[in-house]
């Protein structure tokens, strides 16, 4: 099974975003989408993941179009991580329970079971201290951590997350990423990842696509920037790029 876009176009009134888009994410690949603010990066996840319709082409999981789906089958086919979450009133366990609601019965209660996977993602992503604090008392880092608790949680096997590092320090950007490689390489979960910083699209991505003036290039990625993807990369950015190799990561690792 694979999440598609084909030839997809969005306009904000008369403002056009996306322009004959095309895109497949495959299950086990982790693929990040670059591209400078208003390139359409968060409105290309937001119609992956069925929060925007269509106006043009079509999404599919699968083979059944996601304009045909119910909510529910929507979400159990992708989880998206929209790029802020907000303060809502409720705990911080609670709000990363809300992964489990696609896949319970209406007005049935999570059980054990659940409970404990969320002790286990809360564990990973250092807040089960904050387990009980309520999501307006944490700090915006902290609320980032729980969504993207919430996300982990899901057992959606596409993933669609809008720069969930931005809000993390290198550190943690750098655990997290890991996480999501692991997710792709042992669980087979297909995950699109936009972010604005090439260097990690190089560190951890298997493909990187280029949002730029409404179009969408695609680029096998290497453990460096290829002459073909700079040049795109330069084009979209509109300036000279400097990038790291992978020393800075390699020291990140090791001293943890």
């Amino acid at each position: 099974m694979t999440l598609r876009a084909e030839h997809v176009c969005y306009a904000y009134g008369t403002a056009p975003v996306l322009a004959d888009c095309s895109l497949t994410l495959r299950p086990g690949e982790l693929v990040f989408l670059l591209g400078v603010n208003g390139a359409g990066k968060s409105t290309l996840l937001k119609l992956l993941a069925g929060v925007l319709d269509v106006q043009q082409g079509a999404v599919y999981c699968g083979d059944e179009a996601l304009h045909r789906m119910s909510p529910r089958q929507r979400a159990r086919c992708a989880a998206y991580l929209p790029q802020f979450t907000p303060a809502v009133d409720m705990t911080v366990e609670e709000y990363v329970l809300l992964g489990a609601v696609p896949y319970l019965s209406f007005g049935a209660v999570p059980g054990r079971g659940w409970r404990a996977r969320v002790a286990a993602v809360l564990s990973e992503m250092e807040l089960s201290a904050l387990a009980g604090c309520g999501m307006g008392e944490i700090s915006g880092g902290e609320r980032q951590r729980a969504a993207l608790a919430q996300v982990l949680l899901t057992q959606a096997p596409f993933l669609l997350l809008d720069e969930p590092t931005a809000h993390l320090d290198v550190r943690r950007q750098h655990e997290f990423l890991q996480r999501l490689r692991g997710l792709s390489a042992q669980q087979g979960k297909g995950i699109l990842v936009s972010v604005h910083d090439p260097n990690l699209a190089l560190r951890y991505a298997e493909r990187v696509a280029v949002l730029s003036e409404g179009g969408l290039q695609e680029v096998a990625c290497a453990p460096t920037m290829g002459p073909e993807l700079e040049a795109r990369l330069r084009r979209s950015y509109g300036a000279a790029l400097r990038y790291t190799t992978g020393e800075l990561f390699d020291w990140i690792e090791e001293r943890g």
